[in-house]
């Protein structure tokens, strides 16, 4: 018997309504029902594939987790009840590794961790009501962060280092504003196309910032860690500043704090730089690893928004006096 759950967002591509239910599975990609006309139809999001979105992106991200082909071909027929081929999975890992670098440097992980060590190490923070997921990369953190020991001692110490109590009595850094003068970069690049293409996997948009950062952190070969916590006494505020940074990588022997932002065009410019300035304000101070050695970015599927906190001329004055 099918469980009658009404989709809101959905259209019928026949009669254009929205009296529209899940219709259980064929594929792994899910069929809807329009009580309307009675057409049963499948929302597809990549072009000339036969298999849903999700099953694509889990078995790429299977196979860069450190399974084998035959074991990666297992554990997606067993997850979505399907028959898909070995030479399919084979394909799909080829096509798309333009952009999920992660396979360029998948041998060398190998020779280090086996396939049934556990690369990611992964916990959960209660700060102020709301969970965060702090999960990091530690085959990654070994290889990128050989300049960075001080880095990956925070990393590696969160779980009993970093104090609860503190994000539950002080500011968020997305609640102050500083006074801003910077210049940002406009691009399209890595980030956007792997939003783009994990993102096709989401069905809700509350669980994007999640989906979004375990792809990267699976497939990206610069994501070392995400949602870290971060926390701070900003002395001429005289307050004390945390926050969560949503993505964080190492590249071009730079420290890059990355936030994903639905819509990344329209956000207010100041307030989100205000934010990304204070992360990495708050992790040089906490890793002593000079600002010169920091960017900033916040991105979407369509634009990329970059900026050097270093060279910028950002005051701690805050535009809100009660702060």
């Amino acid at each position: 018997m099918i469980k009658e759950e009404k989709i809101k967002y959905i259209k019928c591509p026949k009669c254009n309504k929205k009296n529209i239910i899940r219709y259980g599975k064929y594929k792994g990609k899910q069929v809807y029902f329009c009580k309307d006309c009675d057409k049963k139809f499948i929302r597809s999001k990549f072009k000339n594939k036969t298999y849903s979105p999700s099953v694509i992106i889990n078995a790429i991200s299977y196979y860069n987790l450190g399974k084998t082909l035959d074991e990666t071909v297992k554990l997606v027929n067993r997850q979505y009840k399907i028959k898909v081929s070995k030479s399919s999975v084979h394909s799909w890992i080829n096509e798309f590794s333009q952009f999920c670098s992660y396979k360029k440097i998948r041998s060398s992980v190998l020779k280090n961790y086996k396939s049934s060590d556990k690369i990611i190490e992964s916990f959960s923070f209660q700060h102020s009501g709301l969970t965060y997921n702090f999960t990091y990369h530690k085959a990654k953190l070994d290889m990128l962060c050989v300049k960075f020991s001080s880095l990956v001692k925070y990393i590696i110490n969160m779980k009993n280092e970093c104090p609860s109590d503190f994000f539950n009595e002080n500011k968020r850094c997305s609640q102050l504003r500083l006074d801003i003068d910077f210049r940002k970069k406009k691009k399209y690049n890595q980030a956007c196309k792997l939003a783009d293409f994990a993102l096709k996997a989401c069905s809700f948009n509350t669980k994007r910032h999640g989906v979004l950062e375990k792809f990267m952190l699976i497939n990206d070969s610069s994501t070392i860690a995400c949602e870290v916590p971060v926390w701070f006494w900003e002395k001429h505020l005289d307050v004390g500043i945390c926050g969560h940074i949503d993505i964080l990588q190492v590249r071009r022997g730079n420290i890059y704090v990355l936030d994903y932002k639905p819509n990344a065009s329209k956000e207010n410019d100041n307030k989100v730089a205000s934010q990304l300035f204070l992360y990495a304000t708050g992790l040089s101070f906490r890793t002593n690893i000079p600002l010169m050695r920091f960017r900033c970015a916040w991105f979407d599927e369509n634009n990329y928004y970059e900026f050097n906190p270093f060279e910028q001329n950002f005051s701690v004055k805050s535009r809100d006096q009660k702060n």
